[in-house]
């Protein structure tokens, strides 16, 4: 078995730990959840994250090199090209900028504005193209977030 695998087995023992250690809170009713409803499904989104790893690691074989080594493949590049880069510490204090900026609006906009207009700027700057897709993601999020928060969970959002 390799390291891959012994992580993934090390993981899905961590997850099954946390999930017998969160068995002390209840979990009521889905109209009412308890406390244990969060631990509950960070655990099995853990466990089921292991799971896979473990089966990802059995089916991927790297391309060893004859010297044993991992053969390093570069695919040619026209001079025209430029490489893609490496978010830099500019982008790092853009994100910083924007989250200051959503606590600052969070009370004049509210939930909904501020955090729509934050995951628009910080998915254009992790790079994520167009206007429309940053736009539909910042929708879904926020949507999502507000259903469970608001509506299912009843926390008072500004």
């Amino acid at each position: 078995m390799g390291r891959d695998r012994w992580s993934a087995a090390g993981l899905a023992l961590l997850a099954i730990g946390y999930l017998f250690a969160a068995r002390r809170y209840p979990l009521d009713t889905l109209t009412t959840p308890g406390p244990g409803i969060a631990p509950l499904g960070s655990g099995l989104a853990l466990l089921a994250l292991a799971v896979w790893l473990f089966i990802v690691a059995g089916s991927v074989r790297p391309a060893h090199a004859a010297g044993g080594l991992p053969e390093i493949r570069v695919a040619p590049t026209c001079p025209t090209e430029s490489a893609p880069q490496r978010p830099g510490s500019r982008t790092a204090l853009l994100m910083c900028g924007a989250l200051v900026l959503y606590a600052g609006l969070l009370p004049r906009l509210g939930f909904l504005g501020s955090s729509v207009a934050l995951v628009v700027v910080s998915s254009r700057l992790m790079g994520l193209e167009g206007w429309w897709r940053p736009a539909v993601l910042a929708l879904g999020v926020t949507g999502v977030a507000y259903l469970l928060f608001a509506r299912w969970l009843g926390v008072p959002l500004p």
